[in-house]
């Protein structure tokens, strides 16, 4: 059960809660049981957690949590009381040690009564230590009297969390759907007629997987522990599949955002745009979710997978063989008319590297030819990497990223560069629909700043403005979700759904690019690599 309780919560920072008017009278002044001496953090969860669950009425099913911690007597009131609190979805189950001496402040009381039940009090002690008096009567007034009494509260079993952080409360609402949620396991666990058949882990899963599909947002997803190692092994680089990023932007839309150069997909002639409707002739339905349609596209080097495709008004059927695919993050040459060129796939882990050891060596080259900078069918990658490029284009302390955040906002600022300077250089950047995120940051930054100096050619991008984080857990499995939205740096332009629209649009020529090989190069034309080539402004 525990592990349904191991929530993303908001947190309670324990630092500077000594404020300058603090009483710092010995604790030991004040009677014993008398309502005036201060509570310690752990009196004050006691009363709280017991306040709270006995005006909810929760089950008595709370009793057989096992708690993680490791020093508190399971036959004290603090036990039972975080047993509560953890039942209720309050607490995180931590296998830590609490320290137990420190006293409550006020300050914290009432932060727990704004962020969990709404109710914002004001104290005339604010910033002194807390008192059982003070939490019986604010708790007495909403539940119109006391819950509990003072009874069983003593000083020595409380404990304020140095080492870890006190996860804050969730409204009354969100504690009684928790009880379900619990109740619901415990009879599936103990009252099920087959239910020695049935796994802690895949029940666990199924919530998690549930509620994260419930969010609404495409991009949010739990991973199981198999299925996580597959994300993970894309964002190294390296993975066993056909070479396609693909999302689901419509419950039973599969579309490929872009295959990536030199992979199955690119070579059978999948583009970005198609939309998969049969896998192994398998129908993708509103049913279909995304990770189960990766999953089944994915698999070992030499197996072969068959896609059903729409392609405008086309019906068209491949059969890839999966490879062992390496992601080549930066690709850079000096091309035959002296422009400077950089492909980069995807803002993988190490690609500011790549992308500096590349800048590096055309600040080494004397001519002053453009700079292209292809990013078609790149779908993004990670925030920081990007961010760290742009300081090439940026002037120094000048915002790269703009992001919002739920609760704040916040900006990345340029470091700056003596590497190579691109004030003065005409700079060409590629984009198609396949090009999303991190790839829609760098080119509506630079053309931010650089102005007339950039041109973006190519076709209208993907159009995803969002930020996700990944947080992992001990048996292997993760979670994605969306913390925030990016807006370009200067003019914190936001391109939800819109993408970003090229000054100079140049549709792809697919027959071209798959029909007609060069014979000089090797390499299938590109219509739009011939237009920037000749681009002179």
């Amino acid at each position: 059960m525990k592990k349904f309780l191991i929530l993303l919560l908001l947190l309670i920072s324990t630092q500077g809660v000594l404020a300058a008017n603090i009483d710092y009278r010995d604790i030991n002044s004040y009677p014993a049981g008398s309502e005036d001496r201060p509570l310690t953090f752990g009196g004050f969860l006691t009363v709280y957690f017991n306040s709270i669950g006995d005006y909810e009425g929760i089950p008595e099913s709370y009793k057989y949590i096992a708690l993680n911690y490791k020093n508190i007597d399971k036959d004290s009131p603090l036990y039972k009381a975080l047993q509560k609190g953890v039942y209720m979805g309050f607490f995180k189950n931590l296998s830590v040690n609490l320290k137990t001496k420190e006293l409550a402040t006020t300050e914290q009381f009432t932060r727990a009564m704004e962020s969990n039940l709404g109710q914002n009090i004001e104290l005339n002690n604010t910033g002194t230590f807390l008192t059982l008096k003070t939490v019986l009567d604010t708790l007495g007034t909403l539940y119109n009297g006391p819950a509990i009494s003072n009874s069983g509260i003593t000083n020595d079993t409380g404990s304020i969390m140095n080492d870890i952080n006190i996860g804050t409360f969730y409204p009354i609402t969100t504690v009684a759907n928790f009880a379900i949620l619990n109740d619901i396991y415990e009879k599936l666990k103990y009252n099920h007629y087959d239910s020695e058949k049935l796994q802690d882990d895949v029940l666990i899963q199924g919530a998690a997987k549930g509620m994260a599909d419930a969010s609404g947002d495409k991009y949010t997803a739990y991973f199981p522990p198999v299925e996580s190692k597959n994300f993970q092994d894309e964002l190294s680089g390296e993975f066993e599949g056909i070479g396609a990023y693909i999302d689901m932007p419509k419950p039973g839309e599969l579309h490929i955002i872009s295959p990536m150069s030199g992979t199955p997909a690119e070579k059978s002639g999948l583009k970005w745009g198609d939309v998969i409707t049969k896998i192994n002739d398998v129908l993708v339905t509103e049913a279909t979710t995304l990770q189960e349609a990766i999953n089944s596209i994915k698999g070992p080097r030499g197996t072969t997978v068959k896609l059903h495709v729409k392609r405008g008004s086309e019906e068209l059927d491949f059969t890839i063989t999966r490879a062992k695919i390496t992601i080549n993050y930066v690709e850079y040459k000096k091309l035959i008319n002296g422009d400077q060129y950089i492909k980069i796939t995807t803002f993988g882990a190490g690609v500011n590297d790549a992308f500096t050891q590349a800048l590096t060596a055309i600040a080494k080259d004397s001519g002053n030819e453009k700079l292209i900078i292809d990013l078609r069918n790149n779908p993004g990658g990670s925030l920081d990497e990007v961010a760290q490029m742009l300081n090439f284009f940026v002037p120094k302390g000048q915002s790269t990223v703009h992001i919002k955040y739920k609760n704040t906002v916040s900006e990345i600022q340029s470091e700056g560069q003596n590497i190579i300077d691109l004030t003065r250089r005409k700079i060409v950047i590629l984009i198609n629909g396949g090009s999303a995120s991190a790839s829609e940051i760098m080119a509506g930054t630079i053309k931010d700043y650089l102005g007339d100096n950039v041109r973006i050619v190519g076709e209208k991008s993907y159009g995803k403005w969002s930020v996700q984080s990944l947080d992992g857990y001990m048996d292997g499995s993760s979670f994605k979700y969306t913390i925030a939205k990016w807006f370009t740096g200067k003019t914190q332009t936001g391109i939800d759904g819109v993408g970003i629209k090229p000054n100079i649009e140049v549709k792809f020529d697919e027959k071209l690019w798959k029909d007609t090989i060069n014979s000089t190069t090797g390499i299938w034309r590109d219509n739009q690599m011939e237009y920037v080539q000749n681009l002179n402004w």
